[in-house]
Formats: structure tokens, C-alpha cells, sequence
């Protein structure tokens, strides 16, 4: 029973963080002639390539008002393509900052006013809408959680693109706003925030979410490799997706790669020279070339935390051995992202991979940091000419003791099936078999072998804990390993009870006998 015990434990403890809930070169470009020499970037950006075992990795850096350096490293598919820096990405995240220039920009006409409760632009039933500002949404302080948003990703995967943000605005509001709490909130990182904001575009501007920040921010900033679904970025070269399976870099094509309900919240792609654009603006008071998309004023705003160490508009604010950033890291199935402005300098930094699962998180306690956070680091140091630090083990040093840890713990329930399967199955030898009676240690242990198996049904089957899906999305490979050793815990539970009855039957027998 004690080994049992601690196999679940063992397992419990290996799996949980999981839910805490992470080639060849391509071209190369220089905006102006007497940029510095980057090979020092290159060299850095390969070692941790292989290291991290990304398949393709688009950078781009900006200083002012002129982009210095972008490149595009490895494959964005298994034919080998090159990345280059027209590249498109999933950003993730950071098109919440996107979602919050597009509000901003509708304020500065005055058609949003950012202190009115949202129930002057949303159309809902619930009283909830009264006491929430939009201003709260964009610095998520609406009192809205994360966690309770996981149903609704789920769901929603299948709704058609152009009602597909209504319904999922709509939902979250049921969800979230049926509550009349009054005033306020503490910043709490929530995706139903910025769904409701692009729906609030939305509804404002008389155009659908997409066709506004096409309009609005794409085509001033001279975006034409950025869109907004998934169609339209595969047309044009979108790189492919992978998740990691027990190391092994493997490419996702499954639904959860876009959710257009959540597009406001981080479901937009863009490429690094884009990007690096988008970040110009967001250095020179919403400007880029002759275009401007925001007000300097706008711009500050979305940069500002109303309280420090919480979240501004799309933005956090953070240091880099010392240095004060603002920067925003995004995920979502097979993609990962990292943006670094440093005001101070003028310096920013984006940074693309295709490649995510939850271990290139820091788990537990900073999840929100990823591999590429760590390269984006890097790089801004390399900058500097500063100490790089490090980033922690290698991908590969942590399947390593992952795939250890799973051998382990998998041959030791497989020994322990086999040698019950033999007590049970084979001859029945009263000397061998061991002596099995029904007793509270008995019940306790045969209830631990089929626990595992009742909570996994459990969470498969319902929503009751919806983050056990989201780990199936983004970790299925150490997932089915839990179902299969669950399983087998259930079936050598099955044994013993068969034992049992062998045992007290045998004993039946014997005292007739006599």
C-alpha cells in the first residue's frame, strides 16, 4: 500500500506543473548600412536553437526609429522552408496590446470613454456590466480569472469566424457578470478581458474585429504579413506549429492552433519585420514613417501600470539585469513569443518560435516565462554588453530526467502488475501467494489503485476542472503516460480483488475439509 501510495504521490507531484499552468538561415536585413556586427546575436540565437530544440526562430530589433537588425533561423516546416523574417508567427498574448491600441484609438475619436461601465457598448442582461469599466478590462482589473476562461477556449473552437466573437463575449459575460461587486479589483490576468474588448471594437465600429485592426493598425504600419485567422496566415507562409512529445518535436495541425472567439486575446499572427514595425510605433509616440496609429499620449498610457508590478494596456513592466522593460510574452499551441521594449534606450526586441509545450515554462512559479523570454533576454545583454545568464537547463537535459523519471516509475508499476497478474492468474499456491484478507489496509489500498482511475474519467469526461484539458493540449504526451499507468493501477487493483476471492474461497474449502 505504501508503495502504491507513493507512486501516486510521486506521480502528482511530476504532473501538477504542468497545469500551472509553456537549419538553415534565412534572410537577412539591415534597414540602414553601419549597423553593428551581429554575429555575436547569431552565435547565441544558434547554441540556444539547439539547446532549446527549436525548429525555426524569427528575430527582429528596433532602436528609435529604424529597425537595426532581422533574421530568420532553422525550418518553419518539416520541407525544410527557411525562416525568414517575413515569417508569420502565432504572437499570442501580445496582440492584447494590439486589442488595447485598437480601444485607444476609438477613445482618442470618442467613440470609447474608458471610465463608462462596458454596459454602454456591450449589450447584456447582467447587472454585472454597470460596475465594469473598460478602462478595468484593459488593465485587467475587472476581477475576472483565467482559470474559469478554459471552458469557454474549449468550446468555442468551432464557432465560424464571424460570429464566433460575439458568442464567445456573450459567454463570458454570462460568466463573469451576472455578479454585482461593486468596486475595486485587484489585477488578475484574465483572456475574457481582451475578448471583450474586441468585441466593444466591434460593436463600436461598425466592422468586425479583424476588418477594423486590418484597417486601422496593419495597414498604416505597413503590415502585409500580419493577419487575423488562421487562413489567411497559412495562404502566406505561415510557419508550422509543433508540441514536443516525450523531446521530440512533432508538428500540430489539431483545432486548438486558432480559437477565432479568442483572437483579441491572442490569437493574431504577424511576422518579425512586422512586428519590429509595430514596436517603432509603440517607440515614437504611436508613429511609423509617415503614418501615425496613436497619440504620444495614447502610447504612454498603454505603457503605464496604473500600480507598479501589475499591467498596463497589452503591457508589463519588468528589468533586465537592472534595466527597466516593458515587454509581453505570448503562447499558444505550437507558438511562442517574446517583445522587450527598454525605454531608456529606444531598444526593442521580438523574438518568434514554433515550437511550445508547458515545460518551456518556468514552472511553478513564473509561468508567464518561456524559452523564448529567456532568448529575448539574451539577446537585449548581448546588446548591452552584458552577461547573457542562464537560462536554465537545456530541453534536453529536462526530457532527460522527465524520460528517466517516466522509466522509473513506469517499470516499477509494470513490475508490480506482472508479479499480482502471476498471484492472481496462475496455480493457486496458499505458500506463494501470499497472505491476502479483507482488512482497512486492504480496502485502502485496492480504493488508492482505482482512485486514479474514477479522477481521470472524472476529468476527461466533464469541465469540472477545465485546466486538465488545456494540459492535454499542451502536454499530451506526459498526459497519456498518466492515463496508461492509471489504467494499470486499476487492473492489477482488479487483481488483488480477484486474489482476495481466490484467498477466501480457498479458505472455505479448507475448513469443509475439516
Amino acid at each position: 500500500m505504501r508503495k502504491n501510495f507513493l507512486a501516486i504521490i510521486l506521480c502528482g507531484l511530476f504532473i501538477f506543473p504542468l497545469f500551472i499552468s509553456a537549419g538553415s538561415d534565412g534572410n537577412m536585413q539591415a534597414e540602414r548600412s553601419g549597423t553593428p556586427d551581429f554575429s555575436e546575436v547569431d552565435a547565441y540565437i544558434a547554441r540556444e536553437m539547439k539547446r532549446q530544440r527549436l525548429p525555426g526562430l524569427s528575430l527582429g530589433i528596433v532602436q528609435g526609429d529604424r529597425i537595426l537588425y532581422l533574421k530568420g533561423y532553422g525550418q518553419a516546416d518539416s520541407s525544410g522552408r527557411p525562416v525568414t523574417p517575413e515569417t508569420p508567427f502565432g504572437i499570442g498574448s501580445i496582440g492584447k496590446s494590439v486589442t488595447a491600441m485598437a480601444v485607444l484609438q476609438l477613445a482618442e475619436t470618442g467613440k470609447i470613454d474608458l471610465d463608462a461601465p462596458i454596459q454602454r457598448y456591450i449589450p447584456t442582461k447582467y447587472n454585472g456590466a454597470e460596475f465594469i469599466t473598460v478602462r478595468q478590462l484593459l488593465n485587467q482589473t475587472s476581477g475576472f480569472s483565467q482559470i474559469s476562461t478554459f471552458s469557454n477556449t474549449l468550446s468555442s473552437i468551432n464557432d465560424p469566424d464571424q460570429d464566433a466573437l460575439e458568442k464567445n463575449a456573450m459567454s463570458y459575460a454570462e460568466r463573469f457578470l451576472k455578479q454585482t461587486n461593486q468596486g475595486e479589483h485587484s489585477f488578475r490576468y484574465s483572456n475574457a478581458n481582451y475578448v471583450l474588448l474586441g468585441y466593444i471594437v466591434q460593436q463600436v465600429s461598425g466592422q468586425s474585429y479583424g476588418d477594423y485592426v486590418k484597417e486601422h493598425i496593419f495597414s498604416p504600419l505597413s503590415m502585409h504579413d500580419s493577419y487575423v485567422t488562421l487562413d489567411e496566415a497559412a495562404e502566406h507562409g505561415l510557419a508550422t506549429p509543433y508540441r514536443r512529445i516525450f523531446g521530440y518535436n512533432v508538428a500540430y495541425d489539431g483545432p486548438y492552433v486558432y480559437i477565432p472567439g479568442d483572437a483579441p486575446a491572442g490569437y493574431l499572427y504577424s511576422s518579425a519585420k512586422d512586428m519590429s514595425q509595430y514596436l517603432t510605433a509603440q517607440m515614437n509616440g504611436g508613429r511609423f514613417e509617415d503614418d501615425s496609429v496613436l497619440s504620444s499620449e495614447g502610447i504612454r498610457l498603454m505603457q503605464t501600470e496604473p500600480v507598479p508590478d501589475t499591467y498596463a494596456m497589452g503591457w508589463m513592466t519588468g528589468h533586465i539585469n537592472g534595466m527597466p522593460v516593458i515587454g509581453q510574452p505570448g503562447g499558444s499551441v505550437g507558438f511562442q513569443a517574446q517583445t522587450f521594449i527598454l525605454p531608456e534606450q529606444q531598444l526593442g526586441v521580438i523574438v518568434f518560435a514554433n515550437v511550445l509545450d508547458a515545460i518551456d515554462a518556468s514552472w511553478p512559479n513564473k509561468t508567464h516565462v518561456i524559452t523564448t523570454t529567456h532568448i529575448a533576454s539574451g539577446v537585449i545583454n548581448l546588446l548591452n554588453e552584458q552577461p547573457i545568464g542562464g537560462s536554465g537547463l537545456s530541453m534536453s537535459q529536462k526530457y532527460w530526467l522527465i524520460n528517466i523519471l517516466i522509466l522509473i516509475l513506469s517499470a516499477w508499476l509494470l513490475y508490480t502488475t506482472i508479479r499480482t497478474a502471476k498471484r492472481c492468474l496462475g496455480p493457486w499456491n496458499p505458500d506463494k501467494s501470499g497472505q491476502t484478507e479483507l482488512s482497512i489496509p486492504f480496502i485502502a489500498k485496492i480504493i488508492l489503485d482505482f482512485a486514479g482511475l474514477v479522477i481521470i474519467l472524472l476529468l476527461s469526461m466533464t469541465q469540472i476542472v477545465p485546466v486538465w484539458h488545456i494540459a492535454e493540449i499542451y502536454q499530451p504526451d506526459l498526459i497519456l503516460w498518466l492515463k496508461i499507468m492509471i489504467v494499470l493501477l486499476a487492473m492489477k487493483g482488479t487483481m488483488e480483488i480477484i486474489r482476495l476471492i481466490r484467498s477466501i474461497r480457498h479458505e472455505k474449502t479448507s475448513k469443509l475439509k475439516y
